[in-house]
């Protein structure tokens, strides 16, 4: 359990500094530079909910929930590690993305958050194939559409704390992220069937 919980916020730091990178850059090339994060969580076998999720048998999903907290973990470390590098670029994006999630509706979260969900398990699929074309362009693809990750989240809240810019409607819209990226996960297995499995 030990190993199991360190990996799980090994994998929210990784995270963390790909959203750091994202904010620091922005635009399209933050985006592929964020692609640094999963690469190194698959690389690593860390326990990241996104990569997990959808692979789980549905009888230990229970172990979702210590994995989401242990990233939520290494994200709050990853935003004390930017508070240091933090400038007005940084600053700028971040409002930009709490401002979209703060702004969405419950019903849009969870359905948009679904799309990142199902990126990242086929991006996981693939490295699991022998592919890792969809870990390099996965990542973009959902940061690009504006699609919620529940843990790059943790991570901008957690930035948005430390700077004094928390609002208690964070904590609403990262569980309606939580709920469509665990949907959005599950849809590949769901439509594959042996296929994903094979």
């Amino acid at each position: 359990m030990r190993q199991f919980l360190s990996m799980s916020v090994f994998a929210g730091l990784l995270i963390g500094v790909a959203g750091l990178v994202y904010l620091r850059v922005g635009g399209l090339a933050g985006a592929v530079l964020f692609a640094f994060g999963l690469l190194s969580v698959v690389m690593c076998r860390a326990q990241l909910y996104t990569g997990k999720a959808g692979y789980l048998p549905y009888r230990e999903s229970w172990r979702l929930v210590p994995m989401l907290l242990g990233n939520a973990v290494g994200c709050m470390v990853a935003a004390v590690i930017a508070i240091y590098v933090a400038n007005e670029s940084v600053a700028s994006n971040l409002d930009t993305i709490v401002a979209s999630r703060l702004g969405a509706s419950w019903h849009a979260l969870t359905v948009t958050s679904i799309g990142t969900g199902l990126i990242m398990t086929l991006s996981v699929y693939g490295a699991r194939k022998g592919h890792y074309l969809p870990l390099l362009f996965g990542v973009p693809v959902f940061i690009m559409c504006g699609l919620p990750h529940c843990v790059a989240d943790a991570f901008y809240y957690s930035l948005a704390l430390l700077l004094g810019k928390f609002d208690i409607a964070m904590l609403g819209a990262w569980v309606w992220a939580i709920v469509g990226n665990y949907i959005g996960c599950n849809l590949p297995r769901w439509f594959m069937a042996e296929e994903f499995e094979g």
